[in-house]
């Protein structure tokens, strides 16, 4: 338990506005109101504090440079905390993942959230869904963030700072191919590759503080730093119909190295069903993070030695 982290949170935190736009929830983008901009929850120090917490549990940043992924834990968690700190003098995009499993507070508040889009979207999310989370992100002045697209059901909220979101069609195939999406499925999550030609295909949603933006699955997505520190938060959830497609993608990378030309999901309900279940038995029962609920199958058919084992528990008769 950590006592710095304990200032109360709104009851309210999303504003319901129009309702009629939380239709389009992971159907197309839409900017909406919450009312935690400036929360304490989210000023730097406490930030910084939670990243420590986070190293101290052994998280790693996906997207660090391979040298910073061989600093020791106390290394990495100096170059954090400096990071965070001096925002405004570097050049630093950070990122901290499932502040959720780290605080309460944060849990309480990821509660909530989930508890209101479910009014609002009149689904229950919660008893549906296979994963959710919270993330928060610091940027520093001017950068802009590397062009790439997620797996889940997101919702970007701005708590300090602007900048400019510009989101892409994801059933556009001229803009998110089905390489790209295969790609990103075996483990690659910056597959989108972005191209002068596509840049009038996005459309620009400007954030500033109490102002956020749905990303539905898959939507690909750049952004660009106004003039000042930012700090986003963003909380997401997974639903089962998004996983099936994900581990047909994936089924579909190992086929394509055994020569063959499979199809994207959607073709053959019976030839999903059977890729979707390949990637079920040899992906972890009880992953305990979200990259091993996405990705521990492919990592196991990866290494023949252990899917063999995987596969030859299946055909054991129990």
């Amino acid at each position: 338990m950590h006592a710095a982290l304990r200032p109360p949170v709104q009851d309210l935190t999303l504003t319901p506005g129009d309702r009629t736009v939380w239709r389009e929830t992971n159907r197309a983008p839409f900017l909406f109101k919450h009312e935690l901009a400036h929360h304490r929850l989210f000023e730097l120090p406490q930030l910084a504090r939670l990243a420590e917490i986070a190293i101290e549990k052994g998280s790693r940043d996906p997207y660090a440079s391979e040298e910073d992924q061989k600093l020791s834990k106390l290394e990495r968690t100096r170059r954090m905390v400096d990071n965070i700190t001096q925002l405004n003098e570097t050049e630093a995009w950070l990122k901290v993942s499932a502040i959720n499993r780290l605080d309460p507070d944060y849990d309480n508040l990821l509660q909530s959230l989930l508890a209101e889009i479910e009014e609002l979207v009149e689904m229950p999310v919660r008893s549906l869904m296979t994963w959710a989370g919270l993330d928060v992100f610091m940027n520093s002045p001017r950068l802009q963030v590397p062009y790439h697209f997620d797996h889940d059901s997101n919702f970007l909220m701005q708590i300090r700072g602007e900048k400019d979101v510009y989101l892409f069609d994801p059933t556009d195939r001229s803009v998110l191919t089905e390489a790209e999406i295969e790609d990103f499925y075996r483990g690659n999550k910056l597959a989108g590759r972005y191209r002068d030609e596509i840049k009038d295909a996005g459309k620009c949603h400007h954030l500033s503080p109490g102002l956020g933006v749905h990303h539905p699955p898959l939507a690909p997505h750049l952004i660009r730093n106004g003039d000042e520190v930012s700090v986003s938060v963003a909380f997401y959830f997974v639903l089962p119909s998004q996983e099936r497609i994900a581990r047909v993608y994936q089924s579909n990378h190992f086929l394509r190295k055994l020569g063959m030309h499979p199809r994207p999901p959607g073709y053959s309900s019976l030839s999903d069903w059977a890729k979707n279940k390949l990637m079920e038995v040899v992906s972890k029962s009880h992953p305990t993070s979200y990259d091993e609920r996405l990705y521990s199958g492919v990592h196991r058919l990866g290494s023949p030695t252990r899917l063999a084992k995987r596969v030859v528990g299946t055909l054991r008769p129990h």
